[in-house]
């Protein structure tokens, strides 16, 4: 960590510590989903590529094996979150109202956990044996 003088625009000329690896919480969860997005997105991608021309049991038999659910539920849990935190940033630095912007946050956060949730439910109905 080093020592910098910074010009802000709020309180003036003043000190501050400044790194190169650090962030607010928020830019380090963007970036730690952002790094899990990749990974599963390659894998959800070949399971439902592998799905691809087989008949409505079979794909269900293969969505309800452990892995390719638990990519599945992951990715969308994953994506729900980093989307979460995307609005988060353009409803902060965008929305001016106060009572808008306090809304607007409360809105999103629920919207991102019913999207994840209803994905999650309709994955785990699939692969729920008959």
């Amino acid at each position: 960590m080093s020592r910098s003088t910074f010009q802000s625009g709020r309180s003036g000329k003043g000190d501050a510590f400044v790194s190169d690896r650090a962030g607010s919480l928020h830019a380090l969860a963007m970036r730690h989903s952002a790094r899990a997005l990749a990974p599963l997105a390659l894998l959800s991608i070949w399971h439902l590529v592998g799905l691809v021309g087989k008949s409505y049991e079979a794909a269900r038999a293969e969505i309800g094996r452990p892995l390719p659910a638990i990519a599945l539920i992951g990715f969308i849990v994953v994506v729900a979150y980093h989307a979460r935190l995307g609005m988060e940033n353009i409803i902060e630095d965008y929305v001016h109202d106060k009572s808008l912007k306090t809304t607007a946050l409360i809105v999103n956060k629920w919207t991102a956990i019913a999207i994840a949730a209803v994905w999650t439910l309709a994955i785990m109905i699939i692969a729920a044996p008959r």
